[in-house]
């Protein structure tokens, strides 16, 4: 093509390449007949010797639009995302309504105390009788949020390294937490935490996340003599021929027994797969077939929790980069460098063959980072282009797609409000994009190297999504307020690069990260 260079020519025959595999693949699963269509640049004129009218005839083709139908395995999982979406948001979409008016009340309230104490000086008590008499359940609603806020940030600010720990034999490459999905904070004291991670040597770990990895109905801890930070849990150590690059842990369901997987992890690596990996209580450990709370710390040298192969997903024609839970648990997504993302049904899936539902392209470059909506209506993909997408999984289609970094985008999260996403990559600069705008609202000078991981606070009563996380190449975690995008502290302890960063649930509001130099670490 005119103007082009020579690395512009190799970008558009690597996408030609990656086309001609995904149609291959298509064609073998009978969803498409014919030949290929290449791109005009790369056809061969016919006709009269001028080849005008044939490329005339042939744009014509090109810019017709075709769509693949989708499979009833598809259908029916858009039918049972678009019921999931639509009641979390109704949820959440409440729950903001009252805080917008309890801030408005709250404000005003603050105002009339404050020309109330101007009017009477002397008599401070009246003062904060008249302000409290005049707020209402959504005021105080708001007043809490804000109290909670300031402790978080208050302990945030104090946060010192508690524990580290030699996670593997080579770099550690990602680290994940259990989580809760929101609406079901009574279950966060009942459910363990726990942290997995995956590095270059192909092994998946189970790690334990606190003090209160378990704990009885009245929020006591039951064991804290016996539980230690950071003790390893489980482990399988070979679970991919080479590097993990990227690890998710399924959110938790109410129900915890030993004949049940606690939870699942999925894994992306280089080899070309992703895996699906089952975490179940060891009974020999546990001494019985049912879960005894009292006796989860033995002191055996067998460890709580087998970790079993579930599901290997094949399909990618290059690296795998990323994966990520859908918030129903129930789907899985991966990207890959052939310029594309899937995504995979986790019941359905086996070790025999992973049950692929979608297949999206849209990438011109490497795509590398995913992440889902709170609601599960949305996922945002990621490429080395400097674009940031997002993909209504409702309706198959592009919902909106955002530019501003100058490299690559390397990571995105959603906020657990469910209006904000944040991007970072290659430029050092976390972006924060409004979704119901379709802009950005703040852009952070965060780190002076590659930023690899984000995570917001988790979307608990506890936490409620105030501040997040952030890793980079030049070997510091970071914490920032999600009110006003200011940095809250700066966990240095790594040498080297950290490769990964994540935050604990629970009121304690701690942070793991994972480095280059194969150690774990928890902040506190």
């Amino acid at each position: 093509i005119f103007g082009e260079d020579l690395a512009a020519i190799r970008d558009r025959l690597r996408m030609v390449m990656a086309r001609w595999e995904v149609w291959k693949e298509q064609q073998e699963q009978g969803l498409v007949e014919g030949q290929m269509q290449l791109p005009i640049p790369m056809q061969m004129p016919t006709g009269d010797g001028h080849g005008v009218d044939d490329a005339a005839v042939a744009a014509e083709e090109i810019t017709e639009t075709t769509y693949t139908h989708a499979t009833p395995e598809l259908i029916n999982a858009r039918k049972m995302m678009c019921d999931y979406s639509l009641g979390r948001s109704r949820y959440r979409l409440e729950m903001e309504r009252q805080r917008r008016k309890g801030m408005v009340r709250w404000t005003r309230s603050k105002k009339r105390a404050r020309l109330f104490n101007k009017e009477e000086d002397d008599d401070e008590g009246a003062s904060n009788l008249y302000n409290e008499a005049g707020l209402k359940e959504e005021s105080k609603l708001v007043k809490e949020m804000d109290d909670n806020c300031d402790k978080i940030y208050k302990s945030i600010r104090n946060q010192a390294l508690e524990g580290s720990q030699y996670g593997d034999v080579r770099p550690l490459s990602a680290v994940c937490t259990s989580s809760v999905p929101s609406g079901m904070d009574i279950a966060v004291g009942r459910m363990p935490k726990i942290i997995a991670t995956g590095g270059w040597s192909g092994g998946i770990k189970i790690w334990n996340g606190g003090e209160d990895h378990y704990s009885n109905d009245s929020g006591r801890n039951t064991n804290a003599s016996d539980a230690a930070p950071l003790d390893l849990l489980g482990a399988k150590n070979i679970v991919h021929e080479d590097r993990i690059m990227g690890i998710a842990m399924k959110p938790y369901t109410t129900s915890i027994t030993s004949t049940e997987p606690l939870t699942m992890v999925a894994s992306a690596s280089i080899d070309l797969s992703a895996k699906l990996c089952t975490v179940k209580l060891n009974e020999e450990a546990n001494g019985g077939d049912s879960m005894d709370v009292e006796n989860l710390n033995t002191k055996d040298n067998k460890l709580r929790y087998n970790i079993e192969e579930y599901a290997h997903l094949k399909g990618h024609a290059a690296r795998l980069c990323s994966v990520a839970f859908h918030p129903t648990g129930k789907f899985v997504a991966t990207t890959s460098f052939d310029h594309t993302w899937r995504l995979w049904d986790v019941e359905t899936s086996s070790m025999a063959e992973g049950k692929e539902l979608l297949l999206q392209d849209g990438h011109a470059r490497e795509v590398y980072g995913v992440g889902f909506h709170p609601d599960g209506s949305l996922v945002a993909t990621t490429d080395f282009g400097g674009v940031v997408q997002c993909w209504d999984l409702r309706t198959g289609k592009s919902a909106c797609h955002f530019l501003g970094h100058a490299k690559r985008v390397i990571c995105s999260e959603f906020s657990p409000n469910g209006f904000q996403l944040a991007t970072a990559g290659d430029d050092g600069t976390i972006k924060i994009w409004d979704l119901r705008r379709r802009r950005p609202s703040a852009s952070i000078p965060a780190h002076t190297n590659l930023i690899t991981q984000l995570k917001f606070a988790h979307s608990s009563s506890s936490q409620n999504g105030e501040f997040l996380t952030s890793s980079s190449f030049d070997g510091t975690g970071k914490v920032w307020s999600t009110r006003d995008w200011k940095l809250l502290t700066s966990l240095q302890g790594h040498e080297g690069k950290v490769m990964g960063i994540d935050v604990l649930d629970g009121p304690s509001c701690g942070v793991v990260t994972c480095g280059f130099d194969k150690t774990l670490k928890l902040w506190q």
